[in-house]
């Protein structure tokens, strides 16, 4: 899998329905996640030897750690406020960024990356055939 395919903000947000209830907090991308499956251009990618580890920090870094390899640091920025919630990431070893979106489900995270550089984010979860859009299916690292 490519290293330059990876991505805190964390939102408050009023329960729905319920003005009295206690802030909760919007499921976060900020941690530690491990990569489970890659695709670009509808073509699965293989998880590298010794797994790949993507962190996010709160503060806007992204971690890449490609199995016993030296770790890799690139940037990322999230606005979860949009449907669905956008991501842009300066990914390690690359000079260029890449626009995607992402969502959260439980312990999964799902990123859908446009082309290096390209101006198109994607709106879909999908990564068709012929195409350079990059779907990533990434775990929560549980502590």
């Amino acid at each position: 899998m490519n290293t330059a395919i990876w991505f805190g903000v964390v939102l408050a947000i009023a329960a729905p329905g319920d003005k009295d209830a206690a802030k909760k907090e919007a499921p976060s991308i900020v941690g530690e996640w491990d990569g489970e499956k890659a695709v670009r251009g509808g073509q699965e990618k293989p998880v590298p030897d010794g797994g790949i580890k993507i962190t996010f920090t709160a503060d806007g870094k992204l971690i890449v750690q490609e199995g016993t390899k030296d770790a890799h640091e690139g940037t990322y920025k999230v606005d979860a406020k949009k449907t669905p919630a956008e991501i842009e990431l300066t990914p390690p070893k690359e000079d260029g960024m890449r626009l995607g979106i992402y969502k959260i489900d439980g312990d999964t995270l799902t990123i859908c990356l446009g082309d290096k550089d390209s101006t198109d984010r994607p709106t879909k979860f999908e990564s068709p055939d012929g195409t350079n859009i990059m779907l990533i299916t990434l775990k929560r690292v549980k502590k």
